[in-house]
């Protein structure tokens, strides 16, 4: 059996994924030369509970084609993300994957956040004359002057560069991608760029016009976050918006000029407290009209739904003392499970102790403190956990209190509460202990990174702590113990489930049958919310009739190989039923159909991307399963599928006009367009993050019954919403 050291275990499956074959460097010399030898199908930029899946879907286009169909395939840890709006930096993790054919056929993919991804993608251009020599500065592409090596650190130490089923291969990115992914994006021309000829734009960006003066220009064609795009720009006017002095967290303080906002639209980065040199700016945007920064005209989008993710709560194994959060590790485990009122009182600092998580007798006392590790505000995953796990309605008071007015005997409501309170971003910036950058950990009590003490347990004298980390992986290592720059023992998380994602939770693994792996030690265990699992059917998955197969409460591993992964299959029957509490819908955005000669045509290669990454989510025999795909039996020369996802979020809050469209349907749900029409079935408008779960049918009977009473026959559609978690 061959032994997998977790050195060598794909955090990034896009690593050893793909590559049927590998050439060297210089076999590419005579091909992607240039700005137009690179013939790009798809550039997305977002979501990192997305990312491993395209990759896939793009190996699974490239070995489609007729000809060419050798995949190669190049990562990177850290390639600089340029918003040449604002001029700042975002650190990505890109993928891009192309084929053997002289012009390159290229798949790429930068993951960044939610927040940051959405943005970039309306980071825009429009050229102002006829001769493409001066453009708006809307834009987000990859740093100029960037050079890379193979494979750029993405993979931990020890593993060899670009590894493929355990062979070593040395790659760079062809000339011609390097140059296209570097350079502001522009028009190309049809047949040559001299004397008056109009310049046409890059066929992957769908625009319909040859004007050069009216035409638009794209560098991402989708953008990608794990809420909607209604609900990422809350995210930002929310972190742009005065901190409230008396609570209510309709703002967060980031922009303030003291932690070196410019307002009203550049804010304060986020900081990790890890020393990690993680860093996230806070840009605003708009969804309509122009650039709020640089006044560039913005596309019309649409939204499309791709699957069902759950957040999985996550805790430290590294104490296992009869207080600690280990206790009992590797299995069976003390602690394994947290109700959600506690979840939220933990994230807030209501609670602090590992007694307060467990009050069955099986851990005594007040026990140790807890580490409580956060995302930055932007992250789909943080909003995605805020709106569903922390701030909700399920633990209000009878009467709704504000914090502010909070006392001995009337405690507020969690709706006024969140994971920022009491943690304004300004508080110490700059001074000893508080770093201003990433690269320091901060050692004193920080708004931002956040270093926030809470209350100490029992007779002990070391608190509990509040610490920020920037993105999954740094999430997910921080819980396993991966950084000695802060004491995590006890440490509390939370990331989206994902093969890749969870790898960091265990070490001494071994291949198994199927693709699965047995581990010989964990370094941290998943929590069941209010009893219910994520993953499985029964708590920790033991008693499944397929059982976890790494052991109850361990996060299933698999060894992400080439072609095949044939991973366990995850069952998620309480996301198919809507129970689990902590979960949302994944989503891409893209140019919408708009008619006319400087009109734009939603890109045909974003929609078999993201139809073959639906099919990849499901397909039997990989059983990749990182989410649960929005439409099954996909056809992809068609592009329509079947629903497959029976329950819905509530939209709410954030539009006065939500639309789910549900009703649309008229009780059909099978070969559904992927590409939604105004009107259509599965149509999906307005903010949902935290909206109250429904069935689709629940959805169509509501509007059977009371449509017409509730809109007084004036013929509207009538759904459920402005209802909240």
């Amino acid at each position: 059996m061959e032994t997998i050291e977790m050195t060598k275990k794909l955090l990034l499956p896009a690593l050893v994924l793909i590559c049927t074959a590998l050439f060297a460097t210089n076999s590419y010399a005579q091909t992607c030369s240039g700005f137009t030898g690179a013939n790009v199908q798809y550039v997305g930029v977002g979501s990192s509970a997305q990312f491993n899946s395209f990759a896939f879907a793009a190996e699974a286009l490239i070995t489609a084609e007729a000809t060419n169909n050798v995949v190669n395939f190049w990562a990177s840890s850290s390639f600089p993300l340029l918003d040449n709006n604002v001029n700042v930096t975002d650190t990505a993790k890109l993928w891009v994957a192309w084929d053997n054919a002289s012009d390159c056929t290229v798949y790429a993919y930068f993951s960044v956040d939610s927040t940051v991804g959405i943005k970039s993608w309306f980071n825009y251009e429009k050229e102002s004359n006829a001769y493409a020599t001066n453009f708006d500065t809307a834009a987000s592409f990859g740093q100029p002057g960037t050079t890379v090596s193979a494979c750029s650190g993405v993979v931990n130490a020890g593993q060899p560069a670009c590894q493929t089923n355990g062979v070593a291969a040395s790659t760079t990115l062809p000339s011609g991608i390097l140059s296209f992914l570097t350079t502001q994006p522009h028009p190309t021309c049809s047949t040559s760029c001299s004397g008056s000829q109009r310049k046409v734009p890059l066929p992957y960006c769908g625009q319909n016009g040859t004007t050069a003066t009216t035409t638009k220009w794209c560098f991402f064609n989708a953008g990608h976050a794990d809420i909607r795009p209604e609900d990422t720009l809350y995210a930002t006017t929310r972190a742009l918006s005065a901190y409230n002095s008396t609570n209510g967290l309709s703002g967060l303080g980031y922009g303030q000029a003291g932690c070196g906002a410019t307002p009203p639209n550049i804010g304060c980065a986020f900081y990790e407290s890890f020393g990690q040199g993680g860093v996230f700016n806070t840009v605003n945007f708009k969804l309509t009209g122009t650039n709020p920064i640089s006044g560039a005209s913005l596309p019309g989008y649409v939204t499309l739904n791709i699957g069902a993710a759950p957040v999985v709560v996550i805790a430290a194994d590294a104490d296992t003392t009869a207080a600690g959060l280990g206790n009992g590790a590797p299995g069976p485990y003390t602690v394994t499970n947290i109700n959600h009122k506690v979840l939220a009182g933990f994230e807030d600092g209501t609670f602090s102790c590992t007694g307060d998580i467990t009050s069955n007798g099986y851990l005594t006392g007040a026990g140790n403190p807890v580490q409580v590790l956060q995302r930055e505000a932007l992250s789909g995953t943080y909003n995605t956990f805020e709106f569903t796990g922390v701030r909700t309605l399920s633990g209000s008071a009878a009467t709704a209190v504000a914090e502010s007015k909070a006392s001995s005997i009337t405690w507020f409501t969690d709706d006024d509460s969140g994971q920022e309170l009491n943690n304004d971003p300004i508080t110490n910036y700059g001074m000893t202990g508080c770093a201003s950058t990433g690269s320091t950990a901060p050692t004193s009590a920080c708004g931002d990174p956040k270093y926030q003490p809470g209350n100490v347990c029992g007779t002990g004298t070391t608190p509990s702590l509040r610490l920020r980390v920037i993105g999954t992986g740094e999430m997910v290592k921080a819980v396993a113990q991966t950084y000695s720059t802060q004491s995590v023992t006890d440490a509390l998380g939370y990331a989206f489930w994902g093969y890749g994602n969870m790898a960091p939770t265990a070490g001494g693994c071994q291949t198994g049958i199927a693709g699965t792996i047995s581990c010989g030690s964990y370094l941290a265990h998943y929590l069941t919310v209010d009893g219910i699992d994520p993953l499985f059917v029964t708590p920790g998955g033991a008693n499944d009739t397929t059982p976890n197969p790494n052991g109850a409460y361990h996060l299933p591993q698999c060894y992400l190989k080439s072609g095949t992964p044939s991973c366990f299959a995850i069952p998620f029957t309480h996301i198919y039923d809507g129970s689990y509490p902590l979960w949302t819908v994944l989503r891409a955005i893209t140019f919408s159909n708009v008619s006319g000669a400087s009109g734009q045509t939603t890109p045909a290669s974003v929609i078999a991307m993201i139809a073959n990454a639906e099919k990849v989510a499901g397909d039997a025999t990989k059983n990749l399963d990182d989410f649960v795909p929005f439409f099954t039996n996909i056809n992809t020369t068609t592009n329509v599928g079947d629903l497959n996802l029976g329950v819905f979020r509530s939209h709410y809050k954030q539009t006065n006009n939500p639309v789910n469209g549900y009703s649309a349907c008229a009780g059909t749900f099978t070969s559904i367009p992927l590409t939604p029409v105004a009107g259509g079935c599965t149509v999906d408008v307005g903010g949902d993050v935290g909206g109250s779960v429904f069935t689709v049918q629940s959805d169509v009977d509501f509007n059977t019954d009371f449509g017409s009473i509730v809109q007084g026959g004036g013929g509207m559609t009538t759904e459920i919403f402005g209802l909240h978690q």
